[in-house]
């Protein structure tokens, strides 16, 4: 017997107190964005026009976005719609902003400089709570040893010497894949 289905008939199921699962991403996206100093994502507000959108809740959407591969500015915007994690991240905010607002912010010089900062903080925060493991970690052929062998002393010094190293790349392949992307996607907006 199958149950009765239909997407027409109306229901009042209401869940306020919704959150991700407890050790989704959001979480520590929500985590690193509010752990910013305020002072720091301070905009210039104006008198008149529409209010502006926080900044935290803009940040929020991009780097969770970005977790998602999503780098065009539409994308965005129809996740903010559609995707119940990144409501969650907008909080109680009841228009999503457009694709247009969110392109604006991401190309701020203020905004650029504060996303490549956040980037390896990002990623270090992401191990201390544990949703990554530094254990193996390759990057460009670079690895850190995952248990104790008779070799492990051999790995250590070795990966005791590249972490900096590693870090830098990590740098690097921010740059040279995640900006390229976001960069790409709004020069294809603006072209349309």
């Amino acid at each position: 017997m199958q149950m009765n289905y239909t997407n027409n008939q109306t229901t009042l199921k209401l869940e306020l107190d919704w959150e991700p699962e407890e050790h989704h991403i959001a979480w520590a996206i929500s985590t690193l964005v509010d752990s910013i100093p305020t002072g720091d994502l301070e905009a210039e507000s104006f008198w008149t026009g529409r209010p502006e959108y926080p900044v935290k809740m803009l940040l929020k959407m991009l780097l969770f976005s970005y977790s998602r591969s999503a780098f065009s500015g539409r994308k965005i915007a129809e996740m903010g719609d559609e995707n119940l994690v990144m409501r969650w991240l907008m909080g109680n905010i009841v228009t999503v902003p457009s694709y247009r607002t969110i392109n604006r912010f991401r190309v701020h010089p203020r905004t650029k400089t504060l996303i490549k900062r956040l980037y390896s903080q990002f990623r270090t925060q992401l191990t201390s709570l544990g949703l990554i493991d530094d254990s193996s970690l390759y990057i460009d052929g670079t690895k850190l040893a995952t248990n104790a062998n008779k070799y492990t002393f051999v790995w250590r010094k070795s990966v005791e010497k590249n972490e900096p190293k590693l870090d830098e790349k990590s740098n690097q392949l921010y740059d040279q894949l995640i900006q390229n992307e976001v960069d790409l996607a709004v020069l294809l907006i603006v072209l349309n």
